[in-house]
């Protein structure tokens, strides 16, 4: 715990003892204090809480999140304050750069009120649903509160919070979120909660295109697809003016187009709507690389291959170039399956050059990548069929595929270490499956004779 840098750790509570010890171990070693505020708790959480030497206090629960986030604002005494849910935390590492960040704005009194970070939610096996961004760190100022009682934002006192007081950590700084599936709200009620929530902040702001997107959130959650999407379109019908550039992005925004693309294609809605909404989130959010993964999903079920290629280089290269400021919260957890998409089209479309471009560099970096590579082999099959037959002088039909196959095995050296078993078996598998024999035939010259009659007794 520093002397210097005053960190006071803040979060409003309610049953939540599977969670309590994790949201106070860690990030102890950096606070000063330790603050629950429980809002009426019938569980161990109060109890625990205090075991683990947090200082708790009690707020009669109002409907309001902004309320009870801001009581906790009033007891905290640190020079910055660290807003977590108690289904959140982040990585040893991510710890100590939490720290050292911090510590550098105070010593330099650099003016940021509040920092960006990135938001992993994990679906309950733990593999990543989305990512989205947070504010979760920031000054403890008395101007600096939160507002609206559900899917509360920190503002100053004059309702606004300026993008040049907010410093960017999005690409360096992780919190993992584990309450957000489906189940977990059910299991809570959360849905409905929720719901009744948001109706009550439309019903004294009916033009708040943000609630509207949060009430199709729920709707989307509670499987009623249709309410969803004309909330949704209800929400980017009522956006203001095209945002500049240099502004800083509205992730509510970015959901609303996001969600709406999605469900108009899991719902199979037509090709003209879809490309009416995508047209405009690009005006408004023109380097959100989510729009073209969905448009090249789209593309790819219409079987128009150059038209999913487009979206699909789009959105990887969007992704690539400018991931530190937008978020590809459905393309980033889904890399794999974008290139192997990618890769596809382009053997569909003819273009089996690109294929292997695609293919190989997707590989360079994750290798064991079996769709990839089977589509890499695929196109380097149809290639070796397209090779010309020599004819011997004895007028006797040379194939060449078998020397092509020797130029693959090569080019495979340069991404699997064939020396090692795990690896010949992987690209064996891989020839086998998409009937590229003129391979395997080459590969299996590399097993040790003990090796083939391993693998015999495997067939």
């Amino acid at each position: 715990m520093s002397e210097t840098l005053r960190i006071s750790q803040c979060m409003i509570v309610k049953n939540e003892e599977k969670n309590i010890e994790r949201a106070l171990s860690w990030g102890r070693d950096i606070m000063w204090e330790q603050i629950v505020v429980d809002t009426g708790s019938t569980d161990r959480t109060v109890e625990l809480a205090q075991k683990m030497g947090a200082k708790v206090f009690h707020f009669t629960w109002i409907d309001d999140f902004a309320a009870a986030k801001n009581y906790a604002l009033e007891k905290a005494q640190g020079d910055w304050i660290a807003f977590l849910d108690a289904d959140e935390y982040m990585e040893p590492d991510d710890v100590k750069k939490v720290y050292a960040l911090l510590s550098d704005f105070q010593k330099a009194a650099k003016p940021y009120l509040a920092v960006f970070t990135a938001c992993i939610n994990l679906h309950k096996e733990g593999r990543v649903v989305s990512n989205t961004n947070q504010l979760r760190f920031f000054r403890n100022h008395a101007d600096l509160r939160y507002a609206g009682r559900i899917h509360e934002r920190l503002v100053k006192g004059d309702g606004t919070l300026d993008s040049s007081e907010l410093f960017d950590a999005w690409s360096h700084l992780r919190i993992y979120h584990t309450g957000y599936t489906e189940e977990a709200y059910e299991e809570t009620g959360k849905l409905k909660r929720n719901l009744d929530l948001i109706m009550k902040e439309l019903e004294e702001h009916p033009d708040d295109y943000k609630m509207m997107g949060n009430l199709a959130d729920v709707y989307r959650a509670m499987g009623e697809s249709e309410l969803a999407i004309r909330w949704y379109e209800k929400a980017i019908e009522s956006l203001p003016p095209v945002r500049r550039r240099s502004e800083a992005p509205i992730m509510r925004t970015t959901w609303s187009f996001v969600y709406l693309l999605y469900l108009l294609y899991e719902q199979k809605k037509g090709i003209g709507r879809a490309l009416s909404v995508y047209e405009k989130a690009v005006q408004y959010i023109p380097q959100e690389c989510d729009f073209d993964y969905i448009m090249g999903k789209y593309y790819i079920d219409l079987k128009d291959w150059e038209r999913a290629i487009y979206h699909l280089e789009r959105g990887l290269d969007l992704y690539r170039t400018d991931k530190s400021v937008y978020y590809g919260m459905l393309l980033s957890p889904n890399l794999m399956s974008a290139s192997e998409y990618l890769a596809i089209c382009c053997y569909n479309a003819g273009k089996r050059d690109k294929c292997v471009h695609v293919s190989v560099t997707f590989l360079m970096t994750e290798r064991f990548a079996m769709g990839i590579l089977k589509v890499l082999l695929m196109a380097f099959a149809a290639e070796a069929r397209a090779l010309p037959v020599k004819t011997g002088a004895q007028g006797d039909s040379i194939q060449t595929q078998a020397a092509f196959a020797g130029q693959v095995l090569t080019v495979l050296g340069q991404l699997y270490d064939f020396t090692a078993l795990k690896d010949r078996l992987f690209v064996l598998k891989a020839a086998n499956e998409v009937q590229y024999g003129e391979l395997a035939q080459v590969l299996q010259g590399l097993f040790s004779p003990e090796e083939q009659m391993l693998l015999s007794k495997m067939r």
